[in-house]
């Protein structure tokens, strides 16, 4: 008697170890099948304008405001990690790997409009990943207590041009006006936002923020268009009332400017007009 006891006893206490060690496993598999902030710190800024720019056609949402983060005395405060992000990894300088991610920073303006930005290498690679993001997202900007919203992505055309527009959306009608005095043109027939600036201008317009969505005009077919990130960093100088030095975009831009003149060169060849690869270069992020 004592030893069927002594078994049952044992078969419990392995039962409850294994249920244990199962639940542990889950909570650390639930930890990474989720969109999750792991920050740093609280935000502590005062009415900020929150500004948004990811990886998108050619990242001129992500340059733009890594340009910022770059020339602001900011602050990281924490990062956003999703498993809707695309499945691979960054390696580093050191040869080691890094999981795909947003960075969340502030910036205290002691003569001016206090900042968050958060920019990053990734967007969401599937549709109810987009909204999990973006709502996620807008959970810092109401955490923020934001004043204003701005996002930042890039509208391709196919088009090369000189002097790039900055085409916008706004979360209200009335400001149109205010924003065009910033060089900002609403003048344009973009019909859809895709990805996450679109998404959290409109959930910011839910909400009754003040927004706008900011639309680089670029060829589509650059990896990376400096050009197109300047005209956006003038047109955020002027919203938010800042100076910027635009000294390291030169170089970008010149190199930028000598690819695109060899795509032309070899595009007048072939007898096309547009980027051979993709007629259909509308695609905004």
């Amino acid at each position: 008697m004592r030893d069927r006891q002594y078994r049952l006893d044992r078969l419990s206490s392995h039962t409850l170890t294994n249920t244990g060690n199962t639940v542990e496993k889950l909570r650390k598999v639930n930890k990474l099948m989720t969109t999750r902030l792991e920050m740093e710190k609280e935000i502590d800024v005062e009415k900020p304008v929150f500004i948004e720019g990811l990886a998108g056609i050619g990242h001129i949402g992500k340059t733009t405001v890594s340009y910022l983060v770059h020339h602001l005395d900011v602050e990281k405060v924490g990062e956003l990690y999703s498993h809707h992000f695309p499945p691979y990894t960054i390696i580093n300088d050191e040869k080691t790997v890094d999981l795909l991610k947003n960075n969340i920073y502030q910036y205290r303006n002691e003569d001016g409009q206090d900042l968050v930005l958060i920019e990053g290498n990734a967007q969401a690679s599937n549709p109810p990943g987009h909204y999990e993001v973006a709502e996620k997202i807008m959970s810092l900007v109401e955490k923020a207590e934001a004043s204003e919203v701005i996002t930042v992505g890039g509208y391709g055309t196919g088009d090369v041009v000189e002097d790039p527009d900055v085409f916008g959306a706004v979360s209200k009608e009335e400001l149109k006006k205010e924003y065009s005095e910033h060089g900002i043109k609403f003048g344009h027939d973009i019909g859809q936002i895709v990805g996450a600036s679109g998404l959290i201008l409109a959930m910011a317009a839910e909400k009754d923020y003040k927004g706008l969505c900011m639309l680089g005009e670029t060829p589509g077919f650059l990896m990376s268009d400096p050009k197109a990130t300047e005209a956006a960093l003038e047109c955020i100088e002027k919203v938010l009332d800042i100076e910027l030095d635009f000294s390291d975009l030169d170089e970008k831009i010149q190199e930028s400017q000598e690819v695109l003149k060899k795509l032309q060169n070899l595009q007048q060849q072939q007898g096309q007009e547009q980027d051979p690869s993709n007629s259909d270069l509308g695609y905004i992020g």
